[in-house]
């Protein structure tokens, strides 16, 4: 897996690619926490190059999700492959990890 950041305004991106699994959640989680810290709005993450989100990856995305909620900030997947999207809609967090209502 490979996380690369980004700031434009108060936005921080993460751009991950490859695996989220469990050998990569912790990193991840290092990340996502990174990026709420350094946010002044919110959180956008790109999982359009990720092959395979395990359920301790998507645990990983809702742990985000929860940090920026107390920040005050948004937090949101803005971008997943097919296979990706689908374990996320088929498991229920797509909505809220995407403020959207299905994929």
């Amino acid at each position: 897996m490979e996380i690369a950041t980004s700031q434009q305004g108060g936005i921080v991106a993460v751009t991950v690619t490859g695996d989220v699994d469990l050998l990569s959640r912790e990193e991840l989680g290092r990340s996502l926490a990174d990026a709420v810290r350094d946010a002044d709005q919110g959180v956008e993450v790109d999982l359009s190059g990720v092959d395979f989100l395990d359920s301790s990856g998507m645990s990983t995305l809702l742990t985000g999700r929860r940090a920026a909620d107390e920040a005050g900030l948004t937090f949101r997947v803005v971008a997943a492959g097919d296979l990706v999207r689908r374990v996320m809609v088929l498991t229920g967090v797509w909505p809220l990890l995407t403020g959207q209502a299905h994929g």
